[in-house]
């Protein structure tokens, strides 16, 4: 690869006797990578459902060379996230219980944060990206993979935890980057390196690291990582850290290179604060009058439980425990989008037949051709009546409206494949 010269010289410095291996690596293709959803099934049942992916332990498995999973029935289902081995790790340090509140600090696309939610189903996940338009990813990845209990927000850190407090058990700040993890993978991230670039990202990532501990919990936990390989934004970082945060003590660190690991490289600390650790504190459920919507949940799906919000543009969401107020945060979405009230009736949404879980009653199975059909926004046969779940080998589609035998199709346009 033809990487900057300032930036070899530094890694071989960093490197010693590796950097051969190092460059070695850099010269072979990416491996391409897949993780499955804790929400929706184990990695031995994505494995037997795709016997082509190679499982190399965890969540985590290698994908065959070619494949698409822009065009795979299980990608679509949110089986599994398309996320690269490396990147699999930081969110991996938690130790995390079902109830416990976490917060992904800069989340966008949502692969750690799709990890994490998975892992507190009886909790809450706040998921944050400043960036609005990675916003609306981050929520759409979130929606795919079925999670029920994510609070989406589109903030700068400060507002964001000046409004929060330190109400989470776990933050995850997985921080922008010079990104040279990416380099095999990714030739802008290449270009737009230099010296004055890494500094001033080691900059920015101590102002979010100030910020950032705000938000723990005394005993919580706080991970910090980068796709970057420079010690200035990651050892000296943790040391900074510590030393300016002396109520917060290291529990482990790890660093992954691209001749170490099947991954692109990684670099993680984890860090504990001092003191007791408590059982989160939710606030008491506060339920707006919603009767079309109650009345649709009651009748038509099961499983689903919490406090009712009814929106003014008549969008109604099934909030998740909340540790804090939502008043002045600038929302995405809270919790479940269940539907909308639409002229007198209600409508449900996408994110309901996509919900882990399964929960809407009426559900239709179709074959993998058919499945294809339906993603392409197809219309299919169909003797049910009414709204239902469309699924494929047991996972969820999207949502169908089953009339006069014919399932029309409900899958939003941005969504469907060709």
């Amino acid at each position: 690869m033809n990487l900057p010269q300032a930036y070899l010289n530094r890694m071989k410095g960093q490197l010693g006797a590796d950097f051969d291996a190092y460059l070695a690596a850099m010269d072979e293709p990416e491996k391409r990578a897949a993780r499955a959803n804790g929400l929706r099934l184990t990695p031995e049942a994505l494995g037997a459902l795709r016997p082509g992916f190679v499982p190399v332990g965890g969540e985590g498995f290698l994908l065959p060379e070619g494949f698409a999973p822009g065009k795979d029935i299980l990608h679509a289902a949110g089986a599994y996230y398309v996320q690269e081995l490396s990147a699999q790790m930081p969110a991996s340090l938690f130790e995390l219980t079902p109830r416990m509140a976490v917060l992904d600090l800069c989340a966008a696309p949502g692969g750690k944060s799709s990890q994490l939610v998975a892992k507190v189903p009886e909790g809450v996940l706040f998921a944050n990206e400043i960036v609005p338009n990675r916003a609306n990813v981050l929520l759409s990845n979130l929606e795919r993979m079925g999670a029920k209990n994510a609070v989406v927000t589109a903030m700068e850190p400060e507002k964001l935890i000046s409004l929060t407090g330190p109400v989470f058990d776990a933050v995850l700040v997985d921080a922008p980057c010079a990104g040279e993890g990416m380099f095999r993978k990714e030739p802008e991230a290449v270009a737009a390196w230099s010296e004055e670039h890494v500094a001033a990202c080691a900059k920015r990532q101590r102002a979010i690291l100030t910020w950032a501990q705000r938000a723990v919990k005394p005993g919580g936990q706080l991970v910090y990582s980068t796709c970057s390989f420079s010690p200035a934004e990651n050892e000296e970082n943790r040391a900074w850290f510590l030393s300016a945060f002396p109520d917060f003590e290291l529990v482990e660190e790890r660093r992954l290179y691209p001749h170490t690991s099947l991954g692109e490289g990684q670099y993680a600390a984890k860090f504990r604060r001092q003191g007791a650790a408590v059982d989160t504190v939710y606030l008491p459920a506060r339920s707006d009058k919603a009767p079309l919507a109650e009345a649709f949940l009651q009748a038509e799906t099961e499983g689903l439980s919490g406090p009712l919000r009814l929106l003014p543009d008549g969008r109604a969401l099934l909030l998740p425990p909340l540790p804090c107020a939502l008043d002045g945060l600038r929302l995405l979405r809270a919790g479940l989008l269940v539907g909308e009230i639409v002229k007198n009736r209600f409508v449900p949404a996408h994110a309901l037949a996509m919900a882990a879980g399964l929960p809407l009653h009426r559900r239709t199975s179709v074959s993998e051709s058919d499945a294809l059909r339906f993603l392409r926004g197809e219309t299919l046969p169909t003797d049910l009546s009414g709204w239902c779940a469309v699924t494929c080998m047991g996972l969820p589609l999207g949502l169908g409206k089953g009339a006069e035998g014919v399932l029309k199709n409900h899958l939003p346009k941005g969504l469907r494949i060709n």
